[in-house]
């Protein structure tokens, strides 16, 4: 009886620990998927007239909105640069979309200030650099 006793505390103070020192994910993995983006965006036929909302020097409070303004333009360049389902640069398209929605943020905030209009346009090369630099602000945060 005093074994099971023993078992007991011993699972709950496991349990204890797990909930106060929750298990990060590897920080560098959205970083590696960018990159990843990065090398195969090249083989897509983008026009060279495609400017994309660009979250950039982002407010702590704006990142869920940032994220998901992200997360739009992705979508946004598959269909604009024709990017073919199932090609390497789909696929490399798709992680990142899932990296950045499995980020937790702050909830998304309605403030005007937030809204995906309010950033600059870029080229898809510069977009792509500040989705590195937004990675590391959500990669800071956690």
């Amino acid at each position: 009886m005093f074994a099971l006793h023993r078992i007991c505390a011993l699972t709950l103070a496991l349990v204890i620990c797990l909930n106060a020192q929750p298990v990060k994910r590897d920080a560098d993995e959205l970083l590696e998927h960018i990159s990843f983006l990065k090398t195969f965006i090249g083989t897509a036929k983008c026009p060279d007239h495609i400017h994309l909302h660009s979250p950039f020097n982002i407010k702590k409070d704006c990142m869920s909105s940032a994220r998901d303004c992200t997360i739009k333009m992705l979508y946004d360049l598959k269909s604009k640069c024709n990017i073919t389902k199932n090609s390497t640069t789909d696929e490399a398209i798709n992680n990142v979309i899932l990296e950045l929605g499995t980020e937790e943020t702050n909830p998304t905030s309605s403030s005007p200030d937030c809204k995906c209009e309010m950033y600059n346009k870029t080229g898809v090369d510069q977009f792509l650099k500040n989705m590195e630099v937004q990675a590391e602000q959500l990669n800071s945060m956690q």
